[in-house]
């Protein structure tokens, strides 16, 4: 979210004060977020600017997870992405403020996406092609700053879920507290106007309060990731997926100077892909998934094809290593970034 009117700040804040005393730290049908990990400070140098506009053909989304495997010397994974193709666009007119976007881990050709801080607490399920499969409300949930979301396993590695991060926090009124509300994934034909069950797990920063649009879920792990957008300098905090009776930490793990503001992430389902979008990059690192999210941050990213969107914080990965995007705005437009075998 840029710049909302004077009038909203000041409803959402009493909003925010209201919800965090109701939840106070409870979940909806299951607990909160719990302990976290050594915290690592670490620098990434600016990367050079890379582009590409060769076009790729749109593939379907499949769910059987990919192989990862160790990328030749002389290849960088950005490489492998040679083009933008035009998937589709979002049919759904209530659909207008895209912060965030998933690609379903349990059911094929579904993503989930969802609003801003325009209409309640609610996922839409899509096609490939921008198709509405319908809107289904998260239980007990409450949107303030919904900025962006992932798919992800539980904490103990297994199960499939998707997380929502109520983490937008532009004019500092928070306190330092965000939630993050998980749901099952599940196939969108199974559910009746709403999700069954949702967990709310709140979080406490460090060091303050932190405007973040970028979440990510590392399923190797497993942990949940929050970004900070700045124009000069983004930090990764990270945070337990184990639920507990209070706020769980976020501990500072990177420091990274992109020259670019951080608008989404997404970690592929393997855990070797790593990427980060602002409105005009994206900024991707190969991973070897024996070494922590910390350590794969202090090498340099490669700049990915970035689609040229009107105000894009929105990323995925498929199974198949691909990537999708979308922007805010009505009627916007899916994009997918195909990978090379």
């Amino acid at each position: 979210m840029r710049k909302p009117t004077i009038a909203l700040v000041a409803i959402a804040a009493a909003f925010v004060l209201l919800a965090f005393v109701l939840r106070s730290g409870d979940s909806v049908d299951a607990g909160d977020a719990g302990d976290t990990g050594d915290s690592v400070d670490s620098g990434v140098p600016t990367p050079s600017t890379t582009s590409t506009t060769d076009p790729t053909t749109s593939a379907p989304i499949t769910t059987a997870p990919s192989t990862a495997t160790a990328l030749p010397t002389d290849v960088a994974v950005c490489d492998l992405y040679p083009g933008i193709a035009r998937s589709g666009q979002v049919e759904s007119p209530d659909l207008v403020e895209a912060s965030g976007l998933a690609a379903s881990r349990t059911t094929s050709d579904v993503l989930w996406s969802h609003n801003d801080s325009r209409g309640g607490a609610a996922l839409f399920a899509l096609t490939p092609t921008g198709g509405d499969l319908g809107v289904y409300d998260v239980p007990g949930a409450f949107a303030l700053d919904w900025e962006d979301m992932s798919a992800g396993p539980g904490p103990g590695g297994d199960g499939a879920y998707l997380y929502i991060g109520d983490i937008g926090d532009n004019f500092d009124i928070r306190g330092g507290l965000v939630t993050v509300y998980r749901v099952p994934d599940a196939d969108p034909a199974s559910l009746d106007g709403a999700f069954g069950e949702s967990t709310a797990m709140t979080y406490q920063y460090p060091n303050g309060g932190h405007n973040a649009e970028a979440l990510f879920i590392d399923p190797i792990e497993p942990a949940l990731y929050l970004v900070t957008k700045a124009h000069e300098v983004a930090f990764v905090f990270r945070g337990s997926l184990t639920p507990s009776d209070g706020p769980g930490d976020l501990d500072l793990v990177a420091t990274l100077f992109l020259g670019g503001e951080v608008s989404g992430a997404d970690m592929s389902l393997d855990g070797s892909t790593f990427a980060m979008r602002g409105y005009q990059s994206v900024w991707m690192w190969h991973r070897d998934t024996r070494i922590s999210v910390a350590e794969m941050l202090t090498e340099e990213p490669c700049m990915a094809p970035s689609p040229e969107e009107r105000q894009g914080e929105a990323i995925t990965f498929d199974s198949d290593l691909s990537y999708w995007t979308v922007s805010e705005g009505s009627n916007s437009a899916f994009q997918v970034v195909n990978r090379e075998p």
